[in-house]
């Protein structure tokens, strides 16, 4: 079957407006690239053909970023839901399967597992053919979680909203906000709303089927400034810290869990701990738990 993708990067990021005021969320740095970048490269190693996202907070930066990473990008002139992100896309957007990624998360997720999934349901004649297929994380207790998930792989209730005629559920999940939806489906998603609650949630109504396909990897959500932090330091794995092309590092500074981006300088004397220093900035030590965002601006965790 073949795969094109769509990244949600419409987002205004209230949560983290100390750091979207800058860049939408997207677009934050991480490490050498960006939530929007790793989504790209991932999409590409499933197979996507036609790459789009969705723009409407500061969209020029996103039309630039897209043109630099060869996809298409679909400016919003007014809030339309992801579902209605979607929806003005799907024009752009022609093969059978459809991935769909938050453009604010970041995972060591192979979409393609996704699309595997789907295909071998419908080889092994278990029963109907899967419309959509949604990567879950974070095994529970059934009732637990954002997912309910069968014995047999099926989801069976999204949010609080069950059904009972779709089977009974086994374990409960988290939903990581990356899956793949058939063409059919992709052609419901209304003009104005929510995927889950409104394309997702009718369908399961009506008795669509949707596998629920496990996964285990890192897997970081950038809504706030803590776990923006977060999935920043998670890119050293066992290294005590980053500098990256032309940064520049006084010798009294001493790194700690951070990561200093491209041309960023570092100034003054002490340790410099869990910081991320963004391209281009300026940070002064000592300095713990902290965003530089530009020229000593400091956005603290």
């Amino acid at each position: 079957m073949q795969l094109d993708a769509f990244i949600l990067a419409a987002g205004f990021g209230t949560r983290i407006s100390a750091l979207s005021r800058h860049r939408p969320k997207p677009l934050l740095p991480l490490g050498a690239s960006t939530p929007l970048a790793l989504a790209v490269e991932r999409l590409r190693a499933a197979g996507a053909g036609q790459i789009v996202a969705n723009a409407a907070h500061l969209p020029e930066q996103v039309v630039v970023a897209g043109a630099r990473l060869g996809i298409d990008v679909v400016v919003e002139l007014a809030p339309s839901g992801t579902a209605g992100g979607l929806a003005a896309a799907r024009g752009r957007l022609r093969a059978e399967l459809v991935a769909v990624w938050n453009g604010d998360i970041v995972a060591d997720l192979d979409v393609g597992a996704l699309v595997r999934a789907l295909e071998t349901h419908e080889r092994s004649g278990a029963g109907g053919r899967p419309q959509a297929a949604l990567a879950v994380h974070d095994r529970r207790a059934p009732g637990e979680g954002n997912v309910g998930v069968s014995t047999e792989g099926r989801v069976v209730r999204l949010r609080r909203q069950s059904f009972p005629a779709l089977g009974e559920e086994a374990y409960g999940a988290s939903f990581s906000a990356v899956h793949v939806l058939d063409r059919a489906l992709v052609d419901r998603a209304p003009a104005a709303g929510c995927l889950v609650g409104d394309l997702y949630l009718p369908a399961l109504a009506e008795g669509a089927l949707l596998r629920a396909v496990p996964w285990q990897g890192a897997w970081h959500d950038i809504g706030d400034v803590p776990s923006y932090l977060a999935a920043n330091l998670a890119l050293l794995g066992t290294r005590s810290a980053l500098a990256l092309a032309g940064a520049s590092i006084a010798p009294g500074v001493e790194l700690r869990r951070a990561v200093v981006g491209v041309g960023a300088t570092v100034e003054g004397a002490g340790v410099l701990e869990e910081v991320v220093v963004w391209p281009g900035a300026r940070a002064r030590a000592p300095l713990s738990r902290a965003i530089v965002v530009g020229d000593d601006e400091i956005v603290p965790v």
